[in-house]
Order: C-alpha cells, then sequence, then structure tokens
C-alpha cells in the first residue's frame, strides 16, 4: 500500500513537470522502452581542482556534493594529460585522441594560420579529425557547453564551441528555439532574470572595489558581465535544458558549468570570489541530479568531475614591461648576439625533417611568432634551429621565464629551468618532483607527446616555477595548460560501485573515464576490470534484500537498478525476496537471472508461488559456487490471514579457504505461522544437526520485529547480527524507517565486523526495503 501510494505521487509529479511539459510543447523526441537501458549524466566544474574543491566542500561551499561524499560516493583524482586545457581533454574524452591540440591558441602548420579553439571554425575543423578514426563519446546524446560537439548531432549540440557558427544555429533552428524557450520557461526566465539583477547590484560592488585598488577597468567591468553571463545566464540556461535531456531519457549528457573558471582566471583559483559561483554550481547539480534519478525513461548514473585545476599565478602581461614578447625579443637579440651557435654554422646535421612554420605569419619586424593564452607559450620561427641554437636560446630565456622545454633533433625532449637541463626520457625535472610520485611518470609521459606534437612551437614556454611561484603570460591571476599541482589534478565523483580502469585508485584520465562510459553504455567492454573486486579470504560479505518484484518505489520495475544497489555494497552472498519469474507484471523477465547476469553471480531461485509459466519466490546470488542442499515449501499455519505458500533455501556454499552453509526464507505474515516455521527450519529436517559443527547464516525477510517470539526461538540457537541495536537496526519502510523485517542470524563460527541498511537515494526508491548488509569474520579451526 504505501509502495502504491509513493508510486502514485511519482506519477503525479512527472505529470507537473516542467521538463514532460517543455518535452510536449516542443514537440521533443524521446526515448521509448528504453527504462531499463543505462544512461549518463557526466557533470564537468570547468577548471576546478580537487585540492579546491575539497576546501569549498570543507566551507560548505557545495553542500550537495559534501553530502554525496559522506554518503560513500568515492573520491578520484582526474588527471587531465598534457596540456591541461578544456580543448585537450575533450578531445581525449571524446575520441581518445591525446594532446590533440597544443593550446587554445597556437599555430596551425598546415593551414598556416594562427587561431584559437575559441573560433568557431577551428574547433570544427580539429574535432572533425579526430572524429575520423573514433566514435564520438556523446553519440546519440547532447552537449552543453562545451567545446566540441561529441559525436552528439546538431540538433543537441548548445553553446558548444564547434556548433555556435551563424549558419550553424539558423540551419538547426536555434534561433527560433530560444526565443519560445523564453516564452514558454517563463518561470525560469523569472528566475534568471532575478539571479542576474542580484549579481548585478554584488557584481558593481566588486567592479568598483578592484578598480579604486587600481585594476584595469575594462578588465573589472568584463569581469562584471562574465559574472552575469557565464555565472549565471549560461549555468541556469544548461541547467533547464539539460534537466528536459535527461526527462527524454538521452543515452549520455555532458554538461559543463564555466562560471567557476572564469571568475578564477580573474581572480584566482583561491579566491572567496571564485568559490561564491561554487554554491549556484551546486544547486544546478543537485537539480541535475535528482532529474536524472526521476526520469523514467532511462536508469541514469551521474558522474561529476572537473577537466582541470587552476594554478594562482601573476602576470608577466601586466608586471612585465614589453610582456612575454617583449621577453623573447629580447632574448633573441642576445643570443644572435652573442651566442656562438647563432654566429656560427650548425654544427651537427638534422637528423630528421625539422617542422617548418609558413612564412605568412612572420614579418622582417617579427622574426617568430608567439601564441599564448596562458601560462604556457608557444614559440614559432620561420626556419628550422638546430639544437645548440634552441638550447642556447633557451638558456636565455629561463633567465626570465620558469621553464622551457625545447625537442632535439632526433626527438629528445629537454626541460631547461634556472636549475640546469633535464632530459625528461632519463630524470625528474626538479620542478616535477613534488607531484605524486604515482603521476609523476604518466605526467613527464605525457609532456614528452605534448611537446613532440605537430602544432606545438619550437621552444614551449613555461610559467609553471613550482608552488607560488607561477607566471601566466597573459593578463589573469589564475591559469592552466601546465604541469602544475593543481593544473595537473582534478577530481572525478562516482557513485559507490562505479567500474573504472585499472589504476583508479591513483588517478583517472580522459581516456580512462571515456572507456569507463562506454563500458556503462554498453558499447564496449573495459579491459581488466571485473564487476566485483575479490573479498579478503578472512571475512564474507552478506546482504538480505526484499526486492518488491523490483518495483521501485517511483513505480517503475528494474531489476538492474537492484543490481546496482547490490553492487554498491561489493557483497559476497546476497539473498534476494519478492522475485519474479515469468510474470506478466513484470515484463514476463526473470528478474533473479537479470540481476545475477548484471553482477556475474551464480544463482539459485526458489520458488513458492508457480501459476502456469508464471513464478515467484527469492533466491540466493553467491560469488562462490555452492550447492543445493534442499529448496522445500514450509508449514503453513491453518486459518492464517492473507496465505502465501512459504519456501526456504539450503546452499552449501564454497568460499575462499572454508565453506558455509546458507539458509534463505521468507517468513509469514502472522505470529503463529512465522513462529512454526521457525521451528522446523531450526529443526532436524532442516539445519538443526548442522548448527553445533559447522559455520551457519539463516537470512531472509522474516517479517518479525526483534523480540518477538520467532526472534527468540532464532536468537536461543543463532546470533542475531545487529543484535547490539536495541530496536534492530530498520529496513521498512523506505517511506519512512518504522522496524526490523529483515533479518541476519549466524552462528558462533562468525564475528560480525559491521552491520548496517544503506540508505541512499538509490536504495530508497528501488524498493519499500532497506537491504540489510553485514561483513562476517570467519573463525579459523
Amino acid at each position: 500500500m504505501l509502495a502504491t501510494l509513493e508510486s502514485f505521487f511519482h506519477r503525479l509529479r512527472r505529470r507537473f513537470s516542467r521538463s514532460e511539459w517543455a518535452i510536449r510543447r516542443f514537440g521533443l523526441p524521446v526515448s521509448n522502452d528504453t527504462g531499463e537501458e543505462p544512461g549518463l549524466l557526466l557533470i564537468q566544474i570547468d577548471g576546478l581542482s580537487r585540492h579546491q574543491m575539497e576546501t569549498a566542500v570543507a566551507s560548505n561551499r557545495m553542500p550537495f556534493l559534501r553530502g554525496l561524499i559522506q554518503r560513500g560516493c568515492p573520491l578520484h583524482t582526474f588527471y587531465p594529460g598534457a596540456p591541461t586545457t578544456t580543448p585537450a581533454v575533450q578531445a581525449e574524452l571524446y575520441y581518445g585522441v591525446q594532446a590533440g591540440v597544443p593550446a587554445f591558441s597556437f599555430l596551425d602548420r598546415e593551414r598556416g594560420e594562427m587561431g584559437s579553439m575559441f573560433d568557431s571554425e577551428w574547433a570544427k575543423t580539429f574535432e572533425s579529425k579526430f572524429s575520423e578514426n573514433a566514435e564520438g563519446l556523446l553519440k546519440d546524446g547532447s552537449s552543453w557547453s562545451n567545446i566540441y560537439t561529441g559525436g552528439a548531432s546538431p540538433d543537441e549540440s548548445h553553446f558548444c564551441v564547434a556548433s555556435l557558427g551563424l549558419s550553424t544555429l539558423w540551419r538547426t533552428g536555434k534561433f527560433g528555439s530560444f526565443f519560445l524557450f523564453l516564452l514558454l520557461e517563463i518561470p525560469a526566465v523569472l528566475r534568471i532574470l532575478v539571479l542576474v539583477a542580484l549579481e548585478l547590484i554584488l557584481g558593481l560592488g566588486d567592479a568598483v572595489m578592484g578598480i579604486l585598488r587600481g585594476r584595469n577597468v575594462l578588465m573589472e567591468l568584463g569581469m562584471l558581465l562574465s559574472r552575469m553571463g557565464v555565472g549565471i545566464g549560461l549555468r541556469e540556461v544548461v541547467t533547464v535544458g539539460a534537466r528536459v535531456d535527461l526527462a527524454r531519457g538521452l543515452p549520455i549528457v555532458h554538461v559543463n558549468f564555466l562560471g567557476y573558471d572564469e571568475l578564477s582566471h580573474r581572480r584566482g583559483p583561491h579566491s572567496a570570489f571564485a568559490h561564491w559561483s561554487l554554491r549556484g554550481i551546486d544547486i544546478a547539480i543537485e537539480k541535475l541530479w535528482r532529474e536524472a534519478h526521476r526520469s523514467r525513461r532511462r536508469d541514469y548514473q551521474v558522474w561529476i568531475f572537473s577537466d582541470h585545476g587552476q594554478e594562482r599565478t601573476r602576470s608577466i602581461a601586466s608586471e612585465v614591461s614589453g610582456g612575454l614578447e617583449g621577453i623573447v625579443s629580447d632574448c633573441l637579440d642576445l643570443a644572435r648576439e652573442k651566442d656562438a651557435p647563432f654566429r656560427s654554422p650548425p654544427r651537427r646535421p638534422l637528423l630528421r625533417p625539422q617542422r617548418t612554420a609558413p612564412a605568412a605569419v612572420f614579418s622582417q619586424d617579427k622574426p617568430f611568432a608567439l601564441a599564448a593564452m596562458g601560462p604556457v607559450g608557444h614559440l614559432y620561427f620561420p626556419h628550422p634551429m638546430d639544437d645548440a641554437q634552441k638550447t642556447a636560446l633557451a638558456r636565455r630565456l629561463v633567465e626570465h621565464i620558469p621553464g622551457v622545454l625545447c625537442v632535439s633533433c632526433d626527438g629528445e625532449v629537454t626541460w631547461h629551468d634556472a636549475q640546469g637541463e633535464t632530459l625528461l626520457s632519463q630524470e625528474v625535472p626538479p620542478t616535477l618532483a613534488r607531484h605524486p610520485e604515482t603521476l609523476r611518470a604518466e605526467l613527464i609521459t605525457d609532456l614528452q607527446i605534448f611537446a613532440r606534437s605537430k602544432n606545438a612551437g619550437d621552444l614551449i614556454l613555461l610559467g609553471w616555477g613550482g608552488e607560488n611561484k607561477s607566471w601566466s603570460f597573459a593578463p589573469e591571476r589564475g591559469g592552466h595548460a601546465g604541469p602544475g599541482l593543481e593544473e595537473t589534478q582534478g577530481f572525478l565523483l562516482v557513485p559507490p560501485g562505479t567500474l573504472l580502469p585499472q589504476g583508479a585508485e591513483h588517478f583517472v584520465r580522459p581516456s580512462g573515464l571515456r572507456a569507463a562510459a562506454r563500458s556503462l553504455l554498453g558499447r564496449e567492454a573495459l579491459p581488466g576490470q571485473s564487476r566485483l573486486t575479490d573479498s579478503k579470504n578472512e571475512s564474507v560479505t552478506v546482504m538480505s534484500y526484499n526486492v518488491h518484484s523490483c518495483r521501485g518505489m517511483d513505480g517503475r520495475i528494474s531489476p538492474r537498478r537492484i543490481a546496482r544497489a547490490i553492487h554498491q555494497q561489493r557483497v559476497d552472498i546476497v539473498a534476494l525476496q519478492e522475485l519474479d519469474q515469468g510474470k506478466a507484471r513484470s515484463r514476463a523477465e526473470d528478474q533473479a537471472g537479470l540481476i545475477a547476469e548484471q553482477l556475474g553471480f551464480f544463482l539459485a531461485f526458489c520458488p513458492t508461488v508457480i501459476c502456469g509459466e508464471e513464478r515467484y519466490g527469492h533466491a540466493v546470488l553467491s560469488r562462490w559456487p555452492f550447492k543445493i542442499i534442499k529448496c522445500a515449501p514450509l508449514p503453513a499455519h491453518p486459518g492464517g490471514m492473507w496465505p502465501e505458500p512459504r519456501g526456504a533455501l539450503w546452499l552449501h556454499i564454497q568460499a575462499p579457504g572454508s565453506s558455509l552453509h546458507l539458509l534463505a526464507t521468507h517468513l509469514g505474515l502472522t505470529a503463529a505461522e512465522r513462529f512454526q516455521q521457525m521451528t522446523a527450519l531450526l529443526g532436524d529436517e532442516w539445519i538443526g544437526h548442522v548448527l553445533d559443527r559447522e559455520p551457519v547464516i539463516l537470512c531472509g525477510d522474516l517479517n518479525l520485529t526483534p523480540g518477538s517470539p520467532a526472534h527468540r526461538l532464532a536468537a536461543s540457537r543463532l546470533r542475531d547480527v545487529a543484535g547490539t541495536y536495541r530496536r534492530g537496526v530498520r529496513t521498512f519502510s523506505t517511506i519512512r524507517l518504522v522496524a526490523q523485517l529483515d533479518h541476519i542470524f549466524v552462528s558462533p563460527h562468525f564475528s560480525p565486523e559491521t552491520v548496517f541498511a544503506p540508505n541512499n537515494h538509490l536504495t530508497r526508491v528501488a524498493s519499500d526495503h532497506l537491504p540489510l548488509v553485514t561483513t562476517l569474520r570467519i573463525a579459523r579451526s
């Protein structure tokens, strides 16, 4: 009854959902018959390092993320590769292309043009190249506020650089859709206007204070527009649109929130000004998370990550006369005047063709080209230099900037800094020694790939000089693109039990996240991973779970959701009650078989109600093989209310290093019936004759409360693992927990280490019971 009421309210909420209303009004296509299929919502917080995220969580700037972490969502380091820029990260995430572009701004040697990834045509051109060898991760999905479409169709790519051309906007009808949105989404538009007005008031005061402190007037006004446009307007529009896509059931949706990154560039990643934006992002994430879990058209998981971090920087453009271009010009003039390699013919032949740059980007007054939008600059020359000339110029440059990467004629990459020169293939530069050891080798490998990439500069100029010694070549106080500690360590937050690539305990890189996402969506297998890790030989984790015919509190039937709830707890053995097999009400599915297949477990099913081809009963799933000792009905009390056949399933399970007996059941609804059934289970026809000699576990939905006659009878022969709790561990109902009906009893051969009922969004919606989980240490003889 409670589940029926809750399901009714879920349907009522969907009926009046603004997302569903928008779908009907816009006539948007939806996914049909995909409620059991997996879906993925990727939420990206641009530029937020793991350290800054943890700081924001600790200071309660992001209470929703804090709650997810406290409820057991594992937090991983996300390593972006090199360079640490969104275009490079998304090229690897969407298409598996490492170091696809060397920076936001660079020289395209093939086209002979200096350009930027902020340019729509440039983004389209490079994404087209990436897509030649790999399918885009966002195929059949949607892309919001990203650099590339990621394989999403033009109609499903919104505010993405690669789809922002006027011709694309006109062809896909997005101009008209935007104005229609304004007319139909009046509540959302009013909310945006109110938030923008509040931000304007706050931002004006901050801008005035900045101008009075001597900051650039145009930059302060630009920051005010960025706060309102990107920090508020774009965030809210993207949130509304992505919620609609989740209600439609698209298989994958990628949302990128840019507000923190924008403000960090202007005030620094540590600033209260930048952290202020995280509260609004946290609220937006909560809305998307709830919409994803309420969707009836797809079984969504939500992954939250940042593509990279930012370093606190000083600006050479603002603090050094002539900026980086002046430094390069002066160093080049000195090198040509005083350094022998520039005044004599090359002392060694070129071992392989050098990368050349088209003459069109150079002039007589400017014998070099420079692209430097952050703490990494690419320096190009019209004619190749030999190794001695590069080394001489690099030594001049590191007197003024923290570092230079130089690629020799035979492909070796050298890191130059004030402390000397380090060959990356042989040593670790002192500047990188403070990076985590597990990350260091990967970073050095990536720096070599990055430095050798086709469009990288002849010399690569680095602003990273260690903690509190970093410079940006642009007028900014926070920057990214280089190998800094913060830049190279973003974060990844996923649901418990999520399959990730090997090595995820150290870090996950974009290609690893791509592989994990494709595995979740069923597009490819994830190499080297299994559903569950092997448990320790010394213990066994057992779950008892009444799954309510896999019908959740939202009315949706989903064996896959039940499997995820089990998988999150990394159990070894699970006893499931109220399972359908071949019943019309649950799509004639073999629910136990589907769950076992998802987990990769062995299965035994005990039908208690059989009507033709339809069966109903309970089951045991085990990581380890077993032998069925007995599967039989239990006695029924004559004249009982709501009569229903009951049965029990007795297995002998061969766990590593030991074996055990498991007795799983689902007892009747009256006290007399339960006492009679418990008496039978503890008698010699069942486990009575093995209780004292071998390890035994008795578990299931026993429909009894602690202290009841049947409970006292079981406790006289076995130990209740929840016995230390005066009222037990409440498992029913998930609407409001009032009682413990699910129990696990064990023989003296076991020592319970933990016992709990996982209470999170997934378990609260998947069934009307919470699962009961215990970890048992097995005594060795």
